[in-house]
């Protein structure tokens, strides 16, 4: 089925219309230590974006099977604009819930995106710290 731009701009405007959180998509940096170690750096945040936020657990829990065959249970589901930029290896600091600021959550993301007509759906692991 193809879209008319109408069409695709009236989906996306929809969607974006019913997200009442923010975030920032992170991308995180390696290097490589003195025993030849990839280390992680700190992550680098691009500006914050709206997005939808669904907290998942118990029966709704999402699960993704890793590369060494371990089920790991997703935390939340992120919906976002059809033009955020995020890959399997980002992580999402969440800034806001239903507009206002809050101690900011910060996620990795699960797998590769799901990009749809009117925006993008990725399962997300919380970071502890």
């Amino acid at each position: 089925m193809t879209f008319t731009d109408a069409e695709l701009t009236a989906m996306r405007d929809t969607q974006e219309s019913f997200m009442a959180d923010a975030c920032q998509i992170g991308t995180v940096t390696t290097s490589q230590n003195d025993m030849g170690e990839i280390v992680p750096g700190a992550p680098s945040y691009a500006a914050e974006t709206v997005c939808g936020l669904q907290m998942t657990g118990g029966l709704q829990s999402a699960e993704r099977r890793t590369s060494d065959g371990t089920i790991v249970s997703a935390d939340a589901t992120l919906r976002l604009p059809h033009d955020a930029v995020i890959t399997d290896t980002s992580v999402v600091k969440i800034t806001k819930r239903f507009g206002e600021a809050i101690t900011p959550m910060v996620y990795e993301v699960m797998g590769v995106p799901a990009v749809g007509p009117s925006g993008i759906v990725c399962y997300l692991l919380a970071v502890t710290t």
